[in-house]
């Protein structure tokens, strides 16, 4: 029997976090300060679920000059949920 050792997820958490709190203050982010924060995260990340998602979020801001902070926290959000989701399914043993 082999059990899943899941990589640790505070890497990208940390990386939301500073995330959120550069941006905390902003109405509008630029595309360049996204894009930056989301590849930062897309490096930190190890999952396919997880880079899958900021990917999706990579795409989508690639082709705007300012995004709302909205649209930009409702993005971490959904890494965020990613993470969740992804850790949820850490206790799986593999190969039984």
């Amino acid at each position: 029997m082999t059990m899943f050792t899941p990589p640790a997820t505070s890497a990208v958490a940390g990386c939301l976090a500073d995330a959120r709190s550069s941006a905390a203050s902003d109405a509008y982010i630029s595309q360049a300060h996204c894009i930056d924060w989301l590849l930062d995260c897309y490096n930190a990340a190890v999952r396919r679920p997880v880079r899958a998602v900021l990917v999706e979020k990579l795409q989508e801001f690639g082709h705007v000059n300012l995004v709302t902070a909205a649209e930009f926290f409702c993005a971490l959000d959904l890494v965020q949920l990613a993470l969740q989701v992804d850790a949820a399914f850490d206790h799986l043993e593999i190969g039984t």
